[in-house]
C-alpha cells in the first residue's frame, strides 16, 4: 500500500480542508498540525493564503497512524513503520522508557506530579499527550486506568486518598474546559447528555462530552444529580435530536416510560445487564460502542447525518 500523499499536479485529486479531516477520522486539528510539524507524517497542500488541505491519501494515512498507535507504536516511530511498509518488523523495536512506551512514560510522569500535587505540572503531561495523540486514545492508555487503579487503591489503603482526588479533580476541570471550549463553535445536532448514575460516570461524561462537541455535536451536560424522571420536562421545553445517557446498562421500566412519553431517541452506554421480558429493547434505544473511537460514528450513522456515515 501506498502512504505518499497525491503528487502536486495532479489538479484532478480532491482535496479537504483540516476542519474535513478531523470529522472524518476524529483526531483534532492541533493534533494533526503537530504530526505535521513534529513528525512529518503528512504533507498537506497549500492554499495561496496558506490554508491546508489534504487529499484522500492523506486521511488514509491518518487512519493508519491510528491504527499503529493503537496497537503501541509511538508516534515518534510511526513514520518509520509506514515508509517501511512493514509494520511486523518494527513492532519490536529497541526499547527506551520515553520513544518506545509512550503510555509507560506519560503514566509515570503523572504518578510524579500526582503525588506532589503538581496541577501546573501534570496539566503541561496532559496537554503534551492530546496533542499529540487522539484524547481518545490517550483516555484509553493512560487516563481511565490510572484513574481506576487510584480508585481501587485508595479502597485498600485509605492514605492514598489524596492522590485519587487530585487526579480526579484534575480531570474533571481540564475535560470540562475544553468541553466548553469545543462546544462553543459545535454546530450540529443537539446531544442531551444527562449522568443518571451520579459519581462513578463523572469522567466518562465529560470524556462523552468532549468527544461529541469536538465532532461538531452540540451537547447540553447534565451533572451528577440528574435523575430520570427529572428528564421529561427537560425534553419537552428543549429540541434535542438525541439523549445520552453514561454508564446506564439496564434498560428499565422508566426508560421506556421516557422514550414513549417523549419519543426520543436514546443512547446508553455502559456494559448491557440481562434484561426481564418487561425491560426489552426498545425501537429507539441504541447501545453505543464500548470504544470511545467508535462512538461518534455510530451515532453519525443512527443519526443519518448528511456526509458522515462511511
Amino acid at each position: 500500500m501506498n502512504f505518499n500523499t497525491a503528487p502536486e499536479g495532479n489538479d484532478n485529486t480532491a482535496l479537504f480542508p483540516i476542519g474535513t479531516v478531523s470529522e472524518q477520522t476524529g483526531v483534532n486539528t492541533v493534533t494533526l498540525r503537530a504530526w505535521e510539524r513534529r513528525y512529518g507524517l503528512l504533507k498537506p497542500r497549500r492554499t495561496p493564503k496558506g490554508h491546508r488541505l489534504y487529499s484522500q491519501q492523506d486521511v488514509e494515512r491518518v487512519k493508519q497512524v491510528l491504527v499503529l498507535l493503537d496497537q503501541g507504536i509511538p508516534v515518534s516511530r510511526v513514520r518509520d513503520v509506514i515508509d517501511s511498509n512493514n509494520h511486523l518488523t518494527l513492532l519490536h523495536p529497541a526499547k527506551t522508557a520515553q520513544t518506545d512506551d509512550p503510555w509507560r512514560h506519560y503514566c509515570t510522569l503523572f504518578q510524579r506530579w500526582i503525588h506532589k500535587l503538581d496541577a501546573r505540572s501534570l496539566e503541561q503531561v496532559f496537554n503534551e499527550a492530546v496533542s499529540l495523540y487522539s484524547l481518545e486514545l490517550v483516555a484509553k492508555k493512560l487516563l481511565l486506568p490510572l484513574h481506576q487503579q487510584l480508585w481501587q487503591q485508595q479502597g485498600v489503603l485509605p492514605s492514598t486518598h489524596a492522590d485519587y482526588a487530585f487526579l480526579h479533580e484534575f480531570l474533571c476541570a481540564k475535560l470540562g474546559s475544553r468541553y466548553l471550549q469545543h462546544n462553543g463553535r459545535a454546530t450540529g445536532k443537539h446531544i442531551l447528555l444527562a449522568n443518571t448514575c451520579g459519581h462513578e460516570a463523572q469522567l466518562e461524561s465529560l470524556l462523552l462530552a468532549n468527544v461529541l462537541s469536538q465532532h461538531g455535536y452540540q451537547v447540553s451536560l447534565l451533572g451528577t444529580k440528574t435523575q430520570l424522571n427529572h428528564l421529561p420536562l427537560i425534553i419537552g421545553r428543549v429540541t434535542f435530536d438525541a439523549l445520552l445517557l453514561p454508564q446506564h446498562g439496564s434498560i428499565t421500566s422508566a426508560l421506556h416510560a421516557l422514550v414513549n412519553m417523549t419519543n426520543i431517541r436514546v443512547f446508553l452506554s455502559g456494559t448491557q445487564e440481562e434484561q426481564t421480558p418487561e425491560t426489552q429493547e426498545h425501537a429507539l434505544i441504541q447501545r453505543l460502542p464500548t470504544d470511545l473511537s467508535e462512538v461518534c460514528r455510530f451515532m453519525d450513522q443512527t443519526l443519518l447525518i448528511p456526509g458522515k456515515a462511511p
